[in-house]
């Protein structure tokens, strides 16, 4: 029995205690909670108080801004009542009726008054001070007299030199580095350097592919072919000579070349229609002449 009591009175007491700490602990919880609602509140009114402070301050800013304004606008009223003559500035160009600069003008005068001046109505006219000279403006011109148109003489010539000189010095400036490296290749071809002129006209075409001499550069090329005896490649390249460019002169001269190299290669069929097409294309260009030749030669 004792020590039944003993247990029941350790228990109240461990009891005691467990509420007095969850009492402590449930304190000390409201205890912060209430310290971060305070804390939170006072941050809001300093928030508050920071916001009302800058709206005074925006508020007197304004006023003072009116205030030059109201102040701005009284001093040009007073401007434009008073008489006052202003300056015209110095950029006043599109109203032909304003005063030259740095004249001034009177912003207070009305028709009425002395001062006005607008062609309807001016001082009287003070007599001037004449003097001996004479004044040649002072009479009014009439009609003016009839000039009779000066007499043009005619020049036979111009001085020969000059004209000789022009074209001579004006052709030499016009030419283009483009006929320059044509005219390279085709004075190797000329010294029998076949090999050469074909690279320097190879190096032409594509440098210039859209110059006007290629077709000259591609006839001059297939001669190379020709001249050295490798007469299926001259054939190609006058074929595209004729291909490309059907209707330029050299058309004419590669299908005479082109009949002939058939011709070489023992292929007479080919020859002659060649040569019958460059008559019936070109029947007057000087290569049909060589080409009606050969085709009584060949029989065709």
């Amino acid at each position: 029995m004792k020590y039944l009591k003993l247990a029941v009175l350790v228990a109240l007491c461990s009891l005691t205690v467990a509420c007095t700490a969850a009492k402590q602990q449930t304190a000390t919880a409201t205890a912060s909670t209430e310290w971060r609602i305070k804390s939170l509140e006072e941050s809001f009114l300093n928030f508050r108080e920071e916001q009302r402070l800058l709206t005074d301050k925006q508020a007197e800013d304004a006023k003072v801004v009116q205030d030059k304004l109201d102040m701005i606008e009284a001093e040009l009223a007073a401007l434009k009542s008073g008489g006052v003559v202003m300056d015209a500035p110095d950029d006043m160009t599109g109203d032909a009726s304003a005063p030259p600069a740095g004249k001034g003008w009177v912003t207070d005068l009305s028709p009425e008054d002395e001062g006005w001046v607008d062609g309807q109505k001016s001082a009287p006219e003070q007599p001037m001070a004449q003097s001996g000279e004479e004044k040649p403006w002072d009479t009014v011109p009439g009609t003016p007299p009839v000039i009779p148109e000066p007499k043009v003489i005619k020049r036979s010539k111009p001085a020969p030199t000059v004209i000789a000189a022009k074209p001579a010095s004006r052709k030499k400036s016009m030419t283009s580095p483009a006929k320059v490296m044509y005219d390279a290749g085709l004075a190797k071809y000329n010294s029998d350097d076949f090999e050469g002129a074909r690279g320097a006209l190879d190096e032409f075409l594509k440098k210039y592919p859209m110059s006007d001499l290629v077709p000259n550069a591609l006839y001059w090329k297939g001669e190379t072919y020709y001249s050295q005896k490798d007469y299926a490649q001259s054939i190609l390249t006058f074929k595209e000579v004729t291909g490309r460019f059907s209707k330029h002169s050299k058309a004419a001269a590669a299908l005479l070349k082109i009949g002939m190299s058939y011709d070489k290669v023992g292929d007479p069929d080919n020859a002659i229609f060649y040569l019958r097409a460059l008559v019936e294309d070109f029947p007057s260009s000087s290569p049909a002449k060589l080409a009606r030749k050969e085709l009584n030669r060949l029989g065709g």
